[in-house]
């Protein structure tokens, strides 16, 4: 049977001329090999199935012909006539180039999808990470990447998908911005596969972010500080060393008893961020280490070294302290912040910094050089202020009535 296969004759047609049958096979007329499948269920339904029909551009061997093949489209109401006969006509298009529809689907089915890029990526990427990074990767991985592109093939990712991401998290700019960071990573990993040609997050512009520069100055350090020595055990020891020394916390919370000589007053630490050179101890920080009453596993822990103290703990006791001290609430790298600094403020130049924080450029150092530098012009002004040598006048400022 043959007709012209519009949406009113799937939908109102069909019903028509399936009384007392219990399938139909209707080939469009106008597109040759277009055709729709009519099936009666159980239920006494009927569904309606888009398929093209056509001849694959096989060689034939030894006189045998190729034969016919039939690809679903799709059902109806998921595709609609008008979708359904585009994707026939694109498919037919495919075969008189000399592809088969069927195999470049079949081909497409077999490519991987992100969740199985994720696995392997994991595997062999991050597998080579130390640290903090793997559970970093990880979480923005679960909360951004993998919801946003679930079940999407890798090879169909595209740059307008990786746009709509950012939008979908313009209000989460710094944790969407790390996400396309992983998500570039992971699709960079994907090109070194051979599963894509080409990384959609390149160039994707990343939101402009605003520093955290909280730190803790001259008023706010020593009521900190007496309310840090105010915690006692394995916590207390570690926060007074990240204090002290300006770790980042997850290599002061990491760091293992073979790590350490505290003979030489050094640790060598395996955290690519730090560059796998020695580390020099400052006295005070030696003395912190030298406190544990354990010598073997993680230094700073609860439990005799078997396990590093929690990040979450960590965040709650600094918090105490903040809270004790009256000052405002601090995360452990405003500690690092505060101790570079004050570094920079009582004299570090861009090599000592880069040397004591473990900073590869010198564009981290030039950041507190600068703040330093800043300070340091306050004071000027401040002591002149003061000291007023050209007898300037003063001003009283007074509040004016909104009334007068």
């Amino acid at each position: 049977m043959a007709d012209f296969i519009s949406e009113d004759f799937v939908k109102n047609r069909v019903p028509k001329l399936m009384r007392g049958k219990d399938a139909l096979k209707v080939r469009d007329s106008k597109l040759t090999g277009f055709m729709l499948r009519c099936r009666r269920t159980a239920d006494d339904s009927i569904t309606r199935e888009f398929l093209v029909e056509y001849l694959p551009p096989l060689k034939v061997k030894d006189g045998e012909k190729p034969k016919r093949k039939w690809l679903s489209i799709g059902k109806s109401p998921t595709f609609t006539a008008d979708e359904a006969r585009e994707q026939a006509r694109q498919m037919l298009q495919a075969v008189k180039n000399g592809d088969d529809p069927a195999a470049i689907r079949a081909a497409k089915k077999a490519q991987p999808t992100i969740e199985q890029l994720w696995e392997l990526f994991d595997e062999q990427h991050l597998a080579m990470k130390s640290g903090e990074t793997p559970k970093d990767y990880r979480g923005r991985y679960r909360r951004i990447i993998e919801p946003s592109f679930r079940g999407r093939r890798v090879a169909d990712i595209t740059r307008a998908e990786v746009d709509a991401l950012r939008v979908k998290f313009k209000h989460k700019k710094t944790d969407c911005n790390r996400a396309l960071a992983v998500l570039s990573k992971m699709m960079s990993f994907a090109m070194l596969q051979g599963w894509r040609t080409d990384n959609p997050c390149s160039k994707v512009p990343r939101f402009t972010e605003t520093p955290n520069d909280t730190w803790l100055d001259e008023q706010a350090l020593p009521p900190f500080i007496v309310a840090l020595g105010k915690v006692d055990g394995p916590m207390g020891d570690l926060l007074r060393f990240v204090a002290v020394s300006g770790w980042r916390i997850s290599a002061a919370r990491l760091l293992r008893w073979d790590q350490v000589s505290l003979q030489r007053l050094e640790v060598h630490l395996d955290d690519k961020a730090t560059k796998i050179h020695a580390t020099a101890l400052s006295t005070d920080a030696a003395m912190l280490i030298d406190n544990q009453p354990h010598r073997m596993g993680y230094v700073f822990s609860n439990r005799k070294g078997r396990q590093p103290i929690g990040y979450s703990d960590v965040l709650a006791a600094l918090t105490a302290v903040c809270e004790e001290a009256g000052v405002e609430r601090i995360t452990p790298h405003r500690l690092r912040s505060t101790c570079a600094t004050h570094a920079a403020v009582n004299g570090a130049n861009v090599s000592e910094l880069m040397q004591t924080f473990g900073w590869k450029t010198p564009a981290m150092a030039m950041r507190y050089v600068k703040r330093s530098e800043s300070l340091a012009r306050k004071g000027v002004e401040r002591t002149a202020g003061i000291i007023n040598v050209f007898n300037k006048p003063t001003a009283d400022v007074k509040e004016l009535s909104r009334n007068g």
